[in-house]
């Protein structure tokens, strides 16, 4: 697909709704603008940073609610590390990119399927979230 045509998220607001809904959703988006692109690699790159955020979320909640004392702010500290890391890395090396290739002149893909998946992938992790907290009631808790 020829670049001057190409169907993208703006990377700089898709970088910003990434502090309401994290680096992965960001992340995500990248991917497919990056695939739009015709830069697969980078794509692939940008899509193993949305499950390494995703994965830490969950394994920084989980060992939040094993070890309480010992690792209360992990979640905090682990989103705060990798946000810092992602933004400062491969979302501004995407932003450039498309500026550079495009000079801000791409068609705009619409926010509202997007913005919606973002809500729909907190609700998932909340419900998980809730499931993990109810089973370890249930089973008397756990705490190291």
């Amino acid at each position: 697909m020829k670049q001057d045509r190409c169907k993208l998220w703006n990377p700089w607001a898709a970088a910003g709704w990434s502090l309401l809904f994290s680096p992965a959703f960001g992340a995500w988006l990248h991917a497919a603008n990056w695939r739009a692109l015709g830069r697969p690699e980078k794509a692939a790159a940008a899509r193993r940073w949305g499950w390494l955020v995703i994965a830490t979320i969950l394994l920084s909640g989980v060992a939040a609610a094993l070890c309480e004392l010992y690792a209360r702010h992990l979640p905090w500290l682990a989103t705060v590390a990798l946000t810092v890391t992602w933004y400062g890395f491969p979302a501004r090396e995407h932003c450039h990119y498309v500026r550079v290739t495009t000079g801000g002149h791409y068609r705009r893909r619409h926010w509202a399927p997007a913005l919606l998946g973002g809500l729909a992938g907190w609700l998932l992790l909340a419900l998980l979230s809730l499931g993990a907290a109810t089973l370890l009631v249930n089973l008397g808790g756990f705490y190291l």
